[in-house]
């Protein structure tokens, strides 16, 4: 999928799509940001972690590499 096509895309339908196509919590973080600044991925982990029902804490620990 291209950049620009995810740019327009809802949030809230992505993440149906991508937990009904059976992706983890992790690796919808992980997609969502991929690329991104911290200050951008904060900004989005302010509007996607309730979706995801998770602490934006929890979202910036899980967009990390450990």
């Amino acid at each position: 999928m291209s950049d620009e096509i995810l740019r327009y895309t809802d949030l809230a339908a992505a993440i149906q799509l991508a937990k009904a196509h059976e992706m983890t919590t992790r690796e919808i973080v992980r997609e969502l940001t991929r690329g991104m600044t911290h200050a951008d991925a904060l900004r989005l982990g302010k509007r996607a972690a309730p979706l995801l029902e998770i602490s934006v804490a929890d979202f910036m620990r899980l967009r990390r590499n450990q």
